[in-house]
Parts: C-alpha cells; sequence; structure tokens
C-alpha cells in the first residue's frame, strides 16, 4: 500500500473514531490527513504521468535521429 493510500485509510479512520467519540479534534484531523493522502495520489500520478511524456519525448527523438 503507497503512502498516500495509508494516509487516507488512517484518516477515514480517525475521521470515523472522531465522530463516535465526540473528538471533534480526531475528525479534524482524520479529514486533514485524507485531503494530505489525496494530494500525495495525485502528485504520485502526475509523476508518472511525466515520466512517460518524457520516455515519449526522448523515443521520439531517438527515432528522428535515426531518420537523419
Amino acid at each position: 500500500m503507497s503512502d498516500s493510500m495509508g494516509d487516507k485509510v488512517k484518516g477515514v479512520a480517525k475521521e470515523a473514531a472522531g465522530r463516535a467519540t465526540g473528538d471533534e479534534n480526531l475528525e479534524r484531523e482524520g479529514e486533514a490527513q485524507q485531503k494530505s493522502g489525496q494530494k500525495q495520489n495525485e502528485a504520485e500520478r502526475l509523476e508518472e504521468e511525466a515520466a512517460e511524456k518524457r520516455a515519449d519525448a526522448a523515443d521520439a527523438k531517438a527515432e528522428q535521429i535515426r531518420r537523419d
């Protein structure tokens, strides 16, 4: 499990525990942890997308060099 997924799962648990016990601080902490996990997940996705685009650009450049 990635760190971002772990954060989201932990956040859900904390939020639920906070609601069940009436602990607003724990509930807010859980919500914040979930948002952090979502942002990390999005950052990881964008990094993978950028790596794919760099690889595609390198392949295109290599193909152009072969043609010339």
